[in-house]
């Protein structure tokens, strides 16, 4: 019973220790908790610090919300083009995780339509042509037997906007608006009807 009481005094005493030395909690712990929240406001607050954290693990966390909050994808997807075009990988033979994450989304055909359509719009926002393969994918999505019309759209609007096309189509959100930290996202466009 002594040596349970001193291992909990030594474990409260490095604790209080750590903090008065300046160490912090790891972020990422409470944003993927917030991410969870019932509340639609902790959960888009959790977004858009997601969105301004440099940190790896944030992508995870904002691929989970693209799949599967219908109130917060689309905010999710702008978070993920903002993740997506901060990479520094200048060659176009190494990966890019945010495009590699998201083109999972895009291709799982057991998703909801409207979140791999939403997934096709980020990857064209990005604007890096490594994301071209899995639009051309995208553009024979089905649910079912059936063609997945939104998804289709999307990945043929976003394959236009990396000039695969003749015919391209301007970006929804202009190069460098996500730059730096942003106390706000700017509001995704609606989906294309297909």
């Amino acid at each position: 019973m002594l040596q349970l009481r001193n291992l909990l005094v030594m474990t409260m005493a490095a604790a209080l220790l750590a903090l008065l030395s300046g160490c912090t909690v790891d972020p990422m712990e409470r944003l993927s908790e917030d991410i969870k929240s019932q509340s639609k406001e902790t959960r888009a607050a959790a977004v858009l610090q997601l969105a301004n954290l440099h940190d790896d693990r944030a992508i995870e966390s904002l691929i989970e919300v693209l799949e599967g909050d219908d109130e917060l994808c689309d905010m999710a997807g702008v978070a993920l083009v903002k993740k997506g075009r901060e990479v520094d990988e200048p060659d176009p033979k190494k990966p890019n995780p945010v495009i590699d994450e998201v083109a999972k989304t895009l291709n799982n055909a057991h998703l909801p339509e409207q979140f791999r359509g939403r997934a096709a719009w980020v990857l064209g926002e990005i604007g890096d042509r490594r994301a071209i393969p899995a639009l051309q994918t995208g553009q024979g999505a089905k649910i079912g037997e059936k063609p997945a019309a939104v998804v289709r759209e999307m990945s043929k609007e976003s394959l236009e906007k990396l000039g695969f096309f003749a015919d391209g189509r301007p970006l929804d959100i202009q190069l460098g608006a996500l730059k730096g930290t942003l106390g706000v996202l700017p509001e995704a466009p609606p989906l294309a009807s297909g």
